[in-house]
């Protein structure tokens, strides 16, 4: 009887805490995008925070978007995507909200954004497979969306479900609502497994019509919300209209974010990684993110575009009545600086800014008046460099000279040295390596491939050559390298670069060790993989060295603590210029009026009546600066010249 009565207690305590489960109504942030929160009350059970997204399937402009498959050598179960956290995702993909999603390896908080990834489910971007459906307790269920976004759930995804003409697919880690009920204490996976407990959560819901995906988060290990039970983050979901749902991976990566005005990344909720690492304001780089797509809401100011170039920016944007242009600008939001006043009354809008400083945040704000009505818009951007242009120098298959002689006290570094006695030359990689993760294995080095525990150098030195020519105003080196365990490079004589050595001024000798080991945190840690290059790029002083024709560069390279038995040494050389950007000359017109506008400084806009007379281009008035107006009568050729 006392089993009974213990257990009626907990079901009403159950039901208590049920009932003070509430959420906020719906309100519109993008089209097709709707924005909620909910909270328990701050129950007995601890307090919860809650936030929600309604997407509307339905919406035409809306659009959905999984983090895609790494370009770099993509290997199924080993390098499948990049990390990323969900700010980076949405800023890189210009989407509206994203959230993580799929749960991945490796799990290290240490982990920074662009380390490869392994996701632990079912996942499609844009009709491409990242990652196929393994079966295991961390990706049981799915939802999988066509590309006009009609939606499925999965509940029970094993054996893997029919993905033919699937466009978007997304693996929860099990399911928690099936036909409208709770089936959280189901457990499909194990019962005893951690996730069960109080968490931070991130769950994925469909309505019973399957025209709305519901997006929840659950703050937890915070103080103003503990974290949720699977009852109680399946029970908001059916609050926020889902039908049916599934957890999606939690904890610390439980984040969600929205675009501002601009694009900008906001914080929804208040993820907790950025107070376990104690950097207030981060997010978890993961491996895999799930966002949206959508339109702005109507609003007086439409369209705003933002193009930015080195040191300008051309900025447009449209309103539905005709009215003036002008954009306030500067490094701070007292701006200081405008574009002069474009009075005439128009509806489309154009504004250039100049003498901006690559690399540098500016506000600014677009204005356009219409008798008494001002309409605006406030905004950031960032002045980006011109696209560098690369030239290969030469890949890791180059040969290079080498030896295991103990060259401490010899300066073996400097182009006048004679390494005529030295073996090879040989093309890279060059190893003594018999793991297959690691290609291309071309050159044997002494001893050979030696057992376990025999003697084995610890410093193998190389040599090699390359000519160059030019400027090197706006130059970088860039070197992509596969290295077991460390090295240290020199440039005709001088160190421009140590990996995974102690760090300067500690003196490097031939007994020194690697200070660590290639591919760390991935299942190949230890080995040079193909899945992660170590690369570096040489710019500024360090180039002082680089000469016109024949350059030196020479690589010792160091084993690790221990007994270690094998080497790996290539590299590749790129060099990389600051490009220039070329313009783009726009044209619309307005009540007889035609607007030319470009994002550049230093072009004359010139015009022509006729093709025939291909040598009679003149130019438009003495302004070289960005737009331009000019009548719109007859037809007449542009273009720009610098």
């Amino acid at each position: 009887m006392r089993s009974i009565l213990s257990l009626g207690i907990l079901s009403l305590a159950a039901v208590a805490a049920h009932s003070a489960l509430s959420v906020s109504p719906w309100v519109p942030i993008f089209q097709g995008i709707e924005q909620a929160t909910g909270t328990n009350g701050a129950s007995a059970l601890g307090p919860l925070s809650v936030h929600a997204l309604r997407i509307d399937l339905q919406d035409p402009d809306i659009r959905l978007k999984l983090t895609p498959p790494v370009t770099n050598n993509y290997v199924p179960n080993v390098r499948e995507t990049l990390l990323q956290t969900p700010a980076e995702f949405l800023v890189e993909h210009r989407l509206q909200v994203a959230v993580n999603s799929v749960h991945f390896s490796p799990g290290s908080y240490q982990n920074p954004s662009g380390t490869p990834a392994v996701l632990t489910g079912l996942a499609i971007s844009d009709g491409q497979l990242v990652s196929a459906q393994t079966g295991t307790e961390d990706s049981e269920s799915a939802m999988l969306f066509t590309t006009n976004n009609q939606a499925a759930f999965v509940y029970f995804n094993s054996p893997p479900t029919n993905t033919e003409g699937i466009f978007t697919a997304v693996a929860g880690m099990y399911p928690l609502l099936s036909n409208g009920v709770n089936i959280s204490f189901a457990y499909t996976n194990s019962p005893n497994n951690q996730l069960h407990g109080e968490q931070p959560r991130t769950a994925f819901g469909l309505s019973q019509d399957g025209r709305y995906l519901i997006l929840i988060t659950i703050d937890g290990r915070q103080d103003f919300s503990d974290g949720a039970l699977d009852w109680e983050t399946a029970d908001f979901l059916l609050l926020f209209g889902a039908w049916n749902g599934m957890n999606v991976d939690g904890g610390g990566s439980t984040c969600m974010v929205k675009a501002s005005y601009c694009g900008d990344p906001i914080a929804i909720n208040n993820n907790s990684f950025q107070y376990a690492v104690g950097r207030p304001g981060s997010q978890r780089p993961v491996g895999c993110n799930f966002g949206v797509y959508a339109k702005p809401l109507p609003g007086p100011i439409q369209d705003l575009v933002v193009e930015p170039g080195p040191t300008t920016a051309l900025i447009t944007w449209k309103t539905e009545t005709p009215a003036t242009t002008q954009v306030e600008y500067g490094l701070t939001q007292n701006y200081g600086n405008s574009t002069p006043l474009d009075s005439r009354l128009s509806r489309t809008h154009v504004a250039n800014l100049y003498g901006l400083v690559t690399g540098s945040n500016y506000f600014f704000h677009a204005v356009s008046q219409a008798g008494l009505d001002q309409y605006s818009v406030a905004c950031r951007l960032r002045p980006v460099p011109a696209p560098a242009t690369r030239t290969l120098v030469f890949d890791v298959t180059n040969s290079w000279k080498y030896t295991t002689n103990n060259l401490d006290g010899i300066n073996w570094k400097i182009p006048s040295y004679d390494d005529s006695a030295w073996l090879g030359p040989g093309p890279g990689l060059l190893h003594t390596e018999n793991n297959a993760a690691v290609a291309p294995k071309n050159t044997l080095l002494p001893p050979g491939i030696v057992p376990a525990g025999s003697p084995f150098p610890r410093t193998f030195y190389f040599r090699t050559r390359f000519s160059f020519s030019g400027n090197t105003s706006g130059l970088s080196l860039v070197f992509s390298n596969y290295v077991d365990d460390g090295a240290v490079f020199y440039l005709n004589g001088a160190e421009i670069y140590r990996l995974r050595m102690q760090a300067a001024p500690t003196l490097i000798t031939n007994l020194s060790p690697a200070a660590g080991t290639p591919c760390a945190g991935t299942a190949q840690s230890g080995e040079a993989a193909t899945i992660c290059p170590d690369v570096f790029t040489i710019t500024g002083n360090l180039l002082t060295n680089l000469v016109q024709g024949e350059n030196v560069l020479a690589v010792e390279a160091h084993n690790g603590q221990g007994s270690g038995t094998d080497i790996v040494f290539g590299s590749a050389l790129i060099l990389s210029r600051q490009g220039t950007m070329a313009p783009k000359l726009n044209i619309f017109s307005e009540d007889n009026l035609a607007t030319l506008y470009w994002n550049g400084q230093g072009f004359s806009l010139q015009q022509l009546g006729s093709l025939s007379t291909s040598n009679s281009w003149i130019d438009v008035g003495s302004s070289s600066n960005s737009p331009v107006t000019v009548p719109a009568n007859g037809t007449m050729f542009y273009r720009l010249r610098q």
